[in-house]
């Protein structure tokens, strides 16, 4: 009692303090100096002071509830490209996405030590500990010999630092059955979002900044515009980031769907993997193409003994082959997804697979790799003269083997297994049928990644980073859920025997 009316009284005394004439005279003083230094300076300096209060505003939210403060970064990491795309100052969102995930985090260590919880009240489990042996080996990887500059090492254990921090706060903010469902139907509503407005660019064409720029970089307009049609990115980076975001959207939310009774929000996701599937399929990102067909394979296989799995299995194989067989010659769409499951020569992937076949005595002969952020652009910039640098990855896996070597490689498909593990355990050893519908879903779209990052750098993009890493979070903390309310509900029936 004292301490709450402490708290009346400290906050009735800032009230009083401001609701006074003194008060509203500094206020004024203020707001006529700022509009002073607008009109003799420049206008930026509005900008820049109204930019400045809201970041200072959102910094302490995601400081002291973490909660709002992690569906803030997850809106900020959807949007974040759209806005660079949109205003012609180059601000670096990642930056600020990233500062932002770092504040969360620091806020989460802050609520801890305030309400003396344990700060690794949630972490003892085998996905962690994995994590944990990972991150020993990226340390390991300081000392590569064959690595040229610790510039690129630094990059990459900050990315890694970022997706570890979504992982906690994940394993913090999704305590309750309330805060998961919450955070899935936040997550399929900005998926929903995108996908929308994916088709939207499809019927009505590239808004003129967005347009601009495309154009602005010869070889990205020769990537984006295919086949007589411009592959759409909607509010992502690009368009291969934007088909797999949404391949995992289909997949998520469809096995939602079939596993739903409310009518009413069956409505709702029907609408949203239409827009999410229409939106993949303008992406044309071949490799979200394949993540479907793939991911609905395992939830089958999990659900098989269901009736309800067994005529969507043969209903979905029937709209496969009618669309790959089927008499549609004039669509581009529908071709370039034939294309993904043609068996004819593909000159791209004809000349992966011999970049693949000429890098493998290098792999062999280098345990750890040539050095993290040694390939590709990455190379460029922090390994430039690595006899890696500019080699085009295309893939996670091979990324993972040519940087970390064969023990990398190793390590990565350990960890992945891993992942995949602890869910189908998870799930069979669940008994709530609703929270065997969130194994489900996760397990397949998690799936959908691991199989998609074999033809490109799918695992660690922004924002399918987020649900990725929030994903493994949800997996562990929904065991404990349901064992606690197990108990609770066993504590319950004992005391009403007694």
């Amino acid at each position: 009692m004292k301490s709450l009316s402490a708290f009346i009284l400290r906050h009735r005394t800032v009230s009083a303090l401001v609701d006074t004439p003194v008060a509203w005279v500094l206020m004024a003083l203020v707001a006529g100096g700022i509009a002073y230094a607008v009109s003799m300076i420049h206008e930026m300096v509005g900008l820049g002071i109204a930019v400045g209060l809201i970041g200072i505003t959102i910094t302490l939210i995601c400081l002291f509830n973490t909660r709002l403060g992690f569906y803030i970064v997850t809106v900020i990491g959807f949007f974040m490209f759209y806005i660079k795309r949109m205003i012609p100052v180059d601000i670096p969102m990642g930056v600020v996405c990233d500062a932002l995930l770092a504040v969360t985090f620091i806020g989460i260590y802050y609520r801890k030590t305030v309400l003396k919880e344990k700060l690794w009240k949630y972490s003892g489990n085998i996905i962690t500990v994995m994590y944990g042996i990972y991150f020993c080996f990226l340390l390991i990887e300081l000392f590569n010999p064959a690595m040229y500059s610790v510039d690129g090492w630094l990059f990459t254990v900050r990315k890694f630092l970022n997706f570890i921090m979504i992982y906690f706060v994940g394993l913090h903010i999704f305590s309750t059955r309330k805060d998961i469902v919450d955070y899935i139907k936040f997550w399929i509503i900005l998926s929903a979002l995108a996908g929308l407005y994916g088709c939207f660019q499809q019927w009505h064409g590239l808004l003129g900044f967005e347009l601009n720029w495309v154009m602005a970089d010869p070889i990205r307009y020769k990537l984006y515009f295919q086949g007589g049609d411009m592959r759409k990115f909607s509010f992502l980076s690009d368009p291969t980031a934007f088909g797999i975001l949404m391949a995992h959207g289909v997949v998520f939310t469809l096995i939602i769907f079939l596993n739903t009774e409310s009518k009413k929000y069956r409505r709702a996701l029907f609408f949203a993997i239409i827009f999410m599937a229409l939106g993949m399929a303008y992406s044309g990102t071949r490799t979200a193409y394949f993540m479907i067909p793939a991911a609905l394979a395992i939830y089958v296989l999990m659900t098989i003994t269901n009736k309800r799995t067994l005529f969507f299995a043969v209903g979905f194989l029937m709209f496969f082959c009618v669309l790959v067989f089927g008499p549609f010659y004039g669509n581009g769409t529908v071709n370039r997804i034939r294309s993904t499951f043609e068996m004819s020569d593909d000159e791209s992937l004809n000349v992966r697979d011999e970049n693949r076949a000429k890098i493998q005595p290098y792999i062999w002969k280098h345990p750890l790799g040539g050095g993290v952020a040694t390939s590709g652009v990455q190379g460029l910039e922090y390994n430039p003269g690595h006899p890696l640098a500019g080699f085009p990855p295309d893939s996670g896996y091979l990324r993972t083997a040519i940087e970390t070597g064969w023990l990398g490689l190793a390590l990565t498909c350990s960890l992945y297994f891993t992942i995949l593990y602890t869910g189908v355990r998870n799930y069979y050893r669940s008994k709530s049928k609703e929270f065997k519908i969130i194994y489900l879903g996760i397990v397949a779209s998690i799936y959908a990644y691991i199989v998609a990052n074999y033809a490109q750098v799918a695992i660690g993009q922004m924002p399918g980073g987020l649900f990725f890493y929030s994903a493994l979070a949800i997996i562990v903390n929904l065991r404990g859920i349901e064992e606690a309310s197990a108990k609770t509900n066993s504590d319950i029936i004992k005391t009403n025997a007694i």
